[in-house]
């Protein structure tokens, strides 16, 4: 190999390395937070993506996004595919521990208070703790499953926190799924607890959305075992003049469908931030 050539390769080498250190550079900042929850009697841990472009001196909307039933606050970063989205916002996204079946409400069976670790314990942490708007228009709930449930359950109750809520492949109708991921270990027997069991279904509750100004955004697979439910829960919108979108893709209930349609979410709780 002649000078010249090893110049010409070792060039085309140094333009390489160069590329992926401005890549690296340019990646939207994450990590593993960890605190001290009181209600749980437990530290726990939570993901935190940065806003792209991240500037301490500046303060920026926050979405917490809740994992599904068996999953874990690491399953919407799995391969890549939230950062690499994440590169066209400037949001912060928590992903909350919600245990494998949480439910993300407070149960009086089992002493699970995960409701009340969310909305008391890590939103004002997270708020403390880094330059968030700490206000309910710049701070929004999304989902896959379980958390599907949880993002629009907790928005219906908590209104004063969230302004814009979204579900994917929610589970929108609890009561229909009574021996189903252990909710009767967290609600009771159904046929013993029905009134505890409808005060946490997104169904039941969707009445109190006509008094409530949040953005809802509902979407679903076309081969998804809680279509039904989520076509129940939009028709339950449309009967009570409820504004809300929902849209369905081709899909199943797995990981596939929810990365490949995290997107729009995204998208979605964007615009009403800026809006």
């Amino acid at each position: 190999m002649s000078t010249r050539q090893f110049g010409k390769r070792l060039l085309a080498l140094l333009l390489v390395l160069c590329a992926l250190a401005i890549q690296a550079f340019t990646a939207v900042r994450s990590e593993v937070a960890t605190h001290q929850s009181t209600v749980l009697n437990t530290t726990k841990d939570f993901y935190l993506f940065y806003p792209n472009k991240y500037n301490p001196d500046k303060t920026y909307p926050v979405l917490y996004l809740l994992h599904g039933a068996g999953g874990s606050y690491r399953s919407w970063s799995s391969q890549g595919v939230l950062a690499q989205s994440l590169e066209e916002f400037e949001m912060f996204v928590v992903l909350p521990d919600g245990d494998k079946f949480s439910w993300y409400l407070d149960s009086p069976l089992s002493g699970s208070k995960y409701e009340t670790y969310l909305i008391e314990e890590l939103i004002p942490f997270v708020d403390r703790n880094y330059p968030t708007k700490a206000n309910c228009k710049a701070r929004a709930i999304s989902g896959l499953s379980m958390g599907g449930h949880g993002a629009v359950t907790l928005a219906i109750k908590h209104p004063d926190l969230f302004g814009s809520a979204s579900s994917l492949s929610g589970i929108l109708d609890i009561v229909r799924h009574p021996n189903d991921w252990q909710l009767d270990q967290r609600l009771g027997k159904q046929e013993e607890n029905m009134a505890l069991w409808e005060a946490n279904s997104a169904l039941f509750l969707s009445p109190k959305l006509k008094n409530l100004e949040l953005a809802l955004f509902i979407s679903c697979g076309l081969d998804d075992f809680a279509l039904k439910e989520n076509r129940d829960f939009h028709r339950k919108l449309q009967e009570l003049r409820i504004p809300h979108l929902y849209v369905e893709h081709p899909g199943a209930h797995n990981l596939d469908y929810w990365l490949g349609n995290l997107g729009e979410h995204l998208l979605f709780h964007n615009y009403i931030f800026t809006e």
